[in-house]
């Protein structure tokens, strides 16, 4: 369900793991792309997908920072928050879920997963996925 706090919360849960230590990569996964909003104090980042669709899904002209971004608040944090917006189709068209992967997908082949060295990867996935995308185990 859309509009009940889930990326309040997952916000939160980052930046309460990055207090312990950890190096956390809070993946907002809503076209609406406003799940790190509050980790970057109201920036609103260019998405993963507006990044690959403006450079034609080439992949290799895409740098790590031009789509990971570091929390206005690791300076107080032990560990680290990096920011990432998958973003999506426009509303009404594409699927949103397929979205997501491709952006996922993307981290991965610019190895985000890697170089960050990250011990958490959180998911701020949409409440309401209109043609899957997403599954439980």
């Amino acid at each position: 369900k859309g509009g009940i706090g889930k990326s309040m919360v997952s916000s939160h849960v980052s930046f309460a793991l990055s207090t312990k230590g950890l190096r956390v990569l809070h993946i907002g996964c809503d076209p609406k792309h406003d799940s790190t909003r509050l980790l970057l104090k109201g920036v609103m980042p260019e998405t993963v997908l507006e990044t690959l669709r403006d450079r034609e899904f080439n992949i290799e002209s895409i740098a790590l920072d031009e789509v990971v971004f570091e929390s206005s608040f690791n300076s107080e944090c032990s560990g680290a928050i990096y920011c990432a917006e998958s973003g999506g189709p426009d509303p009404g068209v594409g699927c949103g879920g397929k979205g997501v992967v491709e952006a996922i997908e993307a981290l991965g082949r610019l190895n985000a997963f890697e170089e960050l060295e990250l011990d958490v990867v959180l998911y701020d996935v949409l409440g309401d996925v209109v043609c899957g995308g997403f599954a439980m185990p």
